[in-house]
């Protein structure tokens, strides 16, 4: 953050800077920048995250307590339970891991090239698409891929959409930072209705916004979330572009989810495209022959992630994501999760179901939060262990809905929780000083360690291996 004396600027947004920002807790996401008259900005930090600080040219006269009510990780902010409840409680049903759901369904789009140009089952651009071409909004706000500049090397940003052909040329996910400030003020300049499509910290973001501001809870009239595993930095797609020959710098395109044929739906490839010796040149690998590409590793990751209980955007009027269930993985084209709140989406839906646009099967509240377990017991089991070992420390930590506990879980399960919080910390300093050694190697050499202490963790101990195997061979004999 820049040189900047607290003393002089409002107390409400010094609280935010000491708490929030230093703390390690920003998500980059603008809704503080978003304010009018907000003294805050959002720019990349030198780990290449988007992070709050304080815009050096702004009034600090400015007298609001506002800055921490729209922050999703202060702890002034309603959480997503109060949120979501004032919302969808009349209508939905609650389930303790997905929250409020009306109808929860798994498949894909069975019309166009929906399917072919989303990460999954297409779902997502094509619920959006046709709120806009059925007439219920003007303008989709949502992630597009951008040429990065000298000036300005995001290779992704929010940008509005006002056509349908604009809104499918935004499909697929973006594993990248962005921040919502530009987008915040352009909704306020130019009149409207609007959907916006966002990860669940940032739509629990939207949500504090629009409760504040009266023209953005006026003109935003759907919320549409992604599940989220964690959002990475910049350095994510850098890493990936560095195994093909394409140093950081160099990067001009990335497709983080290219569909592979006649493999399964969780082994996709990476297709990155940048100069590579005075050329533009394009290479793809499956995410298995790449470095880094386990999620469970959490390079990268911002540490609010690892303070975050929501998974499935719980503020969000539909949620979409992957189907990682077994009956639907075996599918390279890609099948969707989609847990829907509002009643208006949920008769889009069904009414494309049965003219045979979307194929879609109902599955239960449970079904959903089994294609997301990796995920919601890293941030509900593992997140209880997280905040007992913080306040442990003393320090300061976001309010959650999940309570501090410590004896729910075996010593190697504590032990992954800490492994993976080191190698998200390490991947930054250790990309940085590649970077600036510009040897890829430095990074694996620097991170390699904390990877196998972590991938032991997952392998039964020998002796449990040999008793496994004598059990088998027993169990033949005696069937024999």
């Amino acid at each position: 953050m820049e040189e900047t004396t607290h003393k002089s600027i409002e107390p409400e947004v010094t609280k935010l800077l000491e708490t929030v920002v230093e703390g390690g807790y920003c998500i980059g996401c603008g809704a503080c920048a978003s304010i009018s008259g907000s003294p805050m900005k959002i720019k990349l930090d030198e780990y290449a995250r988007f992070q709050a600080t304080i815009d050096p040219s702004a009034e600090q006269s400015f007298i609001s307590s506002s800055v921490q009510s729209v922050c999703p990780f202060s702890n002034e902010s309603l959480n997503e339970d109060q949120i979501s409840q004032e919302l969808y409680r009349k209508d939905c049903k609650y389930h303790e891991k997905i929250g409020y759901h009306l109808a929860t369904y798994a498949g894909y789009v069975n019309e166009d090239d929906f399917r072919d140009r989303g990460s999954s089952g297409g779902m997502g651009t094509w619920i959006v698409s046709n709120l806009l071409s059925q007439g219920l909004v003007d303008g989709v706000i949502h992630v597009h891929q951008r040429p990065p500049s000298v000036d300005d090397p995001r290779l992704f940003q929010y940008q509005l959409s006002t056509t349908v052909e604009q809104v499918r040329n935004g499909s697929k996910s973006r594993y990248y930072p962005v921040e919502m400030s530009e987008v915040m003020q352009l909704i306020r300049d130019q009149p409207g209705r609007y959907a916006i499509v966002g990860i669940p910290c940032f739509i629990k973001a939207v949500r504090l916004l629009m409760r504040q501001d009266k023209l953005l809870g006026e003109r935003i009239k759907f919320c549409v979330g992604l599940i989220c595993g964690h959002l990475k930095s910049m350095r994510f797609a850098e890493m990936f572009a560095w195994q093909f020959g394409i140093e950081p710098g160099n990067l001009l395109a990335i497709d983080f989810r290219k569909k592979l044929p006649d493999a399964d739906a969780n082994c996709y490839g990476v297709e990155v495209t940048g100069l590579q010796d005075g050329q533009i040149i394009t290479h793809v690998k499956s995410v298995r022959d790449l470095y880094g590409t386990d999620w469970g590793l959490g390079f990268f990751k911002y540490k609010a992630c690892d303070y975050c209980d929501d998974v499935v955007a719980e503020t969000a009027d539909v949620t979409v994501g992957d189907a990682w269930l077994p009956q639907y993985v075996k599918d390279s084209k890609g099948t969707n999760v989609i847990v829907v709140r509002n009643s208006v989406i949920r008769d889009i839906i069904d009414c494309a179901v049965t003219i045979g646009q979307l194929k879609l099967d109902r599955v239960s509240a449970d079904e959903v939060a089994q294609s997301q377990t990796s995920g919601l017991n890293h941030r509900r089991e593992g997140l209880a262990y997280r905040l007992h070992l913080t306040d442990q420390q003393g320090e300061w930590r976001p309010r959650k809905r999940v309570q501090p506990r410590y004896d729910h879980l075996s010593r190697n399960v504590q032990e992954r929780q800490l492994l993976r919080v080191a190698l998200a910390a390490e991947s930054h300093v250790a990309f940085k000083e590649a970077i600036d050694t510009s040897q890829f190697y430095f990074f694996k050499q620097r991170l390699d360690p904390l990877v196998q202490k972590y991938i032991k963790l997952y392998q039964r101990p020998l002796w449990k291996r040999v008793a496994g195997r004598i059990q088998g061979l027993l169990g033949k004999l005696l069937n024999t």
